[in-house]
């Protein structure tokens, strides 16, 4: 199946199994759409709000599409008269440079307060306050402006946040009006608190930020730790995505120009832009490596990575001042790369890698905040839930994700084990016999020597079967098969845990016995074997006879090492042999024999 064709196949399947859940969503983003409507701009009492009051539904909304209106000509009747008042969040959408004015008409009834009004956001390129203005139009304070390229004269509790405070001394009626241009969309949600009870709510929302960046460091750490132990990509990947991650969170709290570039704070709207795509493409890095998608699912995984010189393209135009071009490939892929991990853990998942379940749980949140306010910057939706989302399922997606390696180190230990035992299993089949279970010459080659180096006595006896030939040549291979693995048994029997008994190859047997004995025990020993292995082997209702012929040498005595053993014990059953078969000879006497007839 071509990519065309497989990817409608799944665009068909996944609109007929979810078509009642977009239905719902669709008719949800409906409905939250706000209307804005040319109208008088509430009044807002400024005790009700001393602990803080949301101002949506109550800020007068002007877009000013050129950017040159100033102040004086807002306040004029004919512009005054276009403020809407949006019932809703007031959303930026898209991306441009308009300008836009809201009006905040506020009433004190106390003697004096000081009070500050909230943005929430962090990235604006200009931001001015005038005001506020008395019930005659009298400024009681001049303009105030700001910008995200310059520090703020007086640093405050709220950081990097834009927020504007002012004092008033009686009672009465005031209007303050705020202007903002921002290069990034933006979600304006003002808020009015008395400005003390407002320093003490932000506390709460540093103690957040605080546990956010300790998970996302805690996640860097326990990242390092695993590449330093497996040296691993993965890992890698999944270091840089945490890195990146909580750079993106820094630049939407305002705390990189705050503390990173204090000092060079012209470079803000450029980092702010740059984090999204290296954390995106880093993230991409992690998940396939993690569900193995070059596996599992590989047209996905080619689709994946072609993801990243996309990411690579918005971070170059991030640093060379294009945001505008930066953004609009960045939000694309943080729809696109998402879709496709998800896709693909969803196929792992089927197709047994399990856990990629996990992966699943921790990308779910992240996924519906990330396509969420993707949708909402390009003005598709306007939900009530913004960039709060995204950190929150930033911080789910890290934690979960922790469980998530956890469950993929352990499904590789149990592979590895499984693949150890495998290997000790051929391993074992490579040094043993198939005919009679002992070990082959493989095996004998890689124990005997360890035998040998534990110190002390040892024997070797090699042993070679007698009349073994005509068993083979009268009854036939099957019988020859009986005989050699009838005296194997017998062998294995006499010896037991004295040493190791091993088949060289045809009817040729050799016994290590480590802990060897007298001259004399071996003799009985030798002696002993001799007539087991002479015993009548029942096959086919005939009793088969061979005989066995045994060299036996001394470690050190008569060598020190395997090699020289072997061959020292081969001449003593040779000399074994010429004797009548049937019998024993110790490689010490026929040296003896040796010398004395030389």
């Amino acid at each position: 199946m071509s990519f065309f064709p497989w990817l409608l196949w799944v665009r068909y399947r996944f609109v007929r199994r979810w078509a009642g859940v977009w239905v719902l969503v669709g008719a949800w983003a409906f409905a939250a759409a706000p209307g804005a409507q040319a109208a008088e701009v509430p009044l807002v009492v400024l005790s009700q709000a001393a602990g803080g009051v949301s101002l949506v539904g109550n800020v007068g909304y002007l877009e000013d599409e050129q950017g040159s209106l100033g102040i004086d000509q807002v306040r004029t009747p004919a512009v005054d008269a276009r403020f809407a008042v949006p019932p809703m969040t007031i959303q930026q959408s898209g991306l441009d440079l308009h300008a836009r004015w809201f009006k905040i008409r506020l009433r004190q009834d106390s003697a004096r307060g000081l009070w500050l009004i909230d943005t929430t956001t962090t990235g604006l390129r200009h931001f001015s306050a005038y005001g506020p203005f008395d019930a005659a139009g009298k400024a009681l304070a001049p303009p105030w402006v700001r910008s995200v390229t310059e520090a703020p004269i007086q640093p405050s509790l709220e950081g990097d946040r834009f927020a504007y405070r002012f004092q008033l001394e009686q009672p009465g009626d005031y209007t303050v009006y705020l202007r903002t241009q921002s290069d990034f969309p933006e979600y304006y949600r003002f808020s009015v608190w008395d400005a003390i009870q407002f320093g003490q709510a932000e506390q709460g929302r540093s103690l957040f930020n605080g546990i956010c960046y300790g998970l996302l460091i805690g996640m860097l750490v326990y990242n390092l730790m695993l590449l330093f132990v497996f040296r691993e990509a993965l890992y890698a990947y999944n270091f840089y995505a945490c890195l990146f991650a909580m750079g993106t969170l820094f630049t939407l709290n305002g705390h990189t120009a705050h503390y990173l570039l204090g000092g060079a704070r012209a470079w803000v709207p450029n980092a702010m832009v740059a984090m999204p795509p290296l954390w995106i493409a880093f993230a991409t890095l992690f998940g396939l490596s993690f569900l193995e998608l070059s596996r599992y699912a590989p047209r996905l995984a080619r689709c994946a990575l072609a993801t990243l010189p996309v990411c690579a393209v918005a971070l170059g135009l991030a640093l060379v001042d294009q945001l505008f071009w930066s953004l609009a490939l960045t939000q694309a892929m943080a729809v696109v790369a998402p879709v496709l991990m998800f896709t693909g853990a969803v196929l792992a998942w089927r197709r047994g890698f399990l856990p990629a379940a996990w992966y699943l749980a921790g990308l779910s949140l992240l996924f519906v905040a990330s396509i969420s306010t993707t949708l909402n910057n390009f003005g598709v939706l306007n939900l009530p839930f913004h960039y709060e989302a995204l950190q929150v399922g930033m911080v789910v997606e890290i934690t979960v994700f922790v469980v998530a390696l956890g469950s993929r180190i352990r499904r590789m230990r149990e592979l590895n084990g499984e693949l150890g035992q495998r290997t000790q299993q051929l391993t074992r089949a490579a040094q043993t016999d198939a005919l009679t279970g002992l070990f082959n010459r493989a095996g004998w080659m890689h124990y005997a020597p360890r035998v040998l180096a534990q110190g002390g006595q040892a024997a070797l006896l090699l042993i070679d079967l007698d009349h073994f030939k005509p068993v083979n040549d009268e009854h036939g291979h099957a019988a020859g098969d009986k005989v050699l693995d009838t005296v194997a048994r017998r062998l294995l029997a006499d010896v037991r845990a004295q040493g190791i008994v091993a088949r060289l190859g045809g009817d040729e047997f050799v016994v290590l016995l480590s802990d060897a004995p007298s001259m004399e025990a071996l003799a009985t020993q030798a002696q002993r074997l001799v007539r087991l292995i002479s015993q009548p082997v029942l096959y086919n209702g005939i009793g088969l006879k061979v005989g066995a012929s045994i060299g036996i040498a001394c470690y050190p005595t008569d060598g020190d090492d395997l090699s020289v053993l072997m061959h020292a014990a081969d001449l003593a059953m040779y000399c074994a042999k010429q004797r009548g078969r049937a019998g024993y000879a110790f490689s010490a006497d026929v040296r003896k024999a040796a010398l004395a007839q030389a």
